[in-house]
């Protein structure tokens, strides 16, 4: 019984079985990369949902129409990007995206209003002291890792970009 590995690879090149391993693991690098960021990405829209939005919201701090103008649609935006996240974990990337595309319009709405949310923003630190005061508290939790208000506030229009 013989052996016949195959065709041979071509001359200073490599065999198609080596050029398809080279994509599957540059697929699978790129994909573990996108969860990731996404895992990230997710993991800090919910601090802002969960100890902004929420919590302002309970305790009065901010009127309702200050807290449109500074959050906007970032609570629907959270909830496209952990739905397109499940999927995204589960394999399932073209689904994930696919289901995520009919809600692109929240980011639309976010970016159409962000000059807006820091104007409203900087006038209610300036003018609210409860306001300012909760901030600074919020922004003190570990979760936060140092971050502010201010540049969460930003994910979204530079998750576009990425």
């Amino acid at each position: 019984m013989s052996f016949c590995p195959g065709p041979p690879a071509p001359p200073g090149g490599t065999s198609i079985q080596e050029q398809r391993d080279r994509w599957e693991r540059k697929r699978s690098r790129t994909a573990r990369e996108l969860v990731q960021t996404e895992q990230r990405y997710v993991q800090q829209l919910q601090l802002v949902a969960t100890y902004f939005v929420e919590i302002l919201k309970a305790k009065g701090t901010l009127r309702q129409d200050f807290r449109e103008s500074i959050f906007s649609s970032i609570k629907a935006i959270h909830s496209v990007n952990q739905s397109l996240l499940v999927h995204l974990e589960n394999g399932y990337f073209g689904r994930g995206f696919e289901q995520m595309c009919p809600h692109l319009h929240h980011y639309n709405t976010y970016v159409d209003n962000i000059y807006n949310a820091s104007k409203v923003l900087g006038v209610q630190l300036k003018k609210n002291k409860a306001f300012r005061r909760f901030k600074k508290l919020q922004e003190a939790r570990p979760e936060f890792n140092n971050q502010k208000l201010e540049d969460l506030l930003q994910l979204p229009v530079q998750r576009i970009d990425q």
